[in-house]
């Protein structure tokens, strides 16, 4: 699974980041099998209480303080699924797949994209948004790795707010 989607559906459907930004409807599903990359048959079989429970479940990860509570939460949940590695030969190619029962598949997705972003990158780069009227996660891609606000609009909002502040007390 694409880490956007990932966030995408975390910030959506959880029910923390949508408390937070004062967002009480979830989004349309629309087209969950191409951003997610699971097959059709399994995303169209989800309903809006199923991603509300996903979401909140990969909250957890995010909301976990340092890498070692990240890693027992993410390895924790894996043992809920039964997920089973495989090999595929398409093309001439060998290329790595996984088996999983179709209830499980989003979670199973979403837990491997995770591991590998915590395996193969800073797991440190996970978060949420500091600005005190939003949840959402982000992963973070900069540079610096440094990001602090999920988007530029709560960095922009949270600075404008930080600016009156000071100007207030200042007069």
């Amino acid at each position: 699974m694409p880490l956007d989607a990932l966030v995408e559906l975390v910030n959506g459907w959880g029910v923390e980041p949508r408390r937070a930004g004062a967002r009480s409807a979830v989004p349309p599903l629309g087209d969950l099998a191409d951003r997610t990359g699971l097959p059709a048959s399994v995303t169209a079989a989800l309903t809006d209480p199923d991603l509300i429970q996903f979401a909140d479940t990969i909250f957890e990860v995010f909301t976990s303080a340092g890498t070692a509570s990240r890693v027992a939460t993410i390895s924790g949940l894996l043992t809920t699924v039964d997920l089973r590695p495989d090999l595929a030969l398409t093309d001439g190619r060998v290329r790595r797949t996984w088996w999983v029962d179709a209830r499980d598949a989003l979670l199973a997705a979403a837990l491997l994209a995770l591991r590998r972003q915590l395996c193969d990158e800073d797991p440190g780069r996970l978060g949420v948004c500091v600005d005190d009227g939003c949840a959402d996660i982000y992963i973070d891609h900069s540079p610096a790795g440094r990001r602090r606000f999920c988007s530029i609009t709560c960095q922009n909002r949270a600075r404008a707010a930080s600016f009156r502040r000071r100007r207030r007390s200042a007069s």
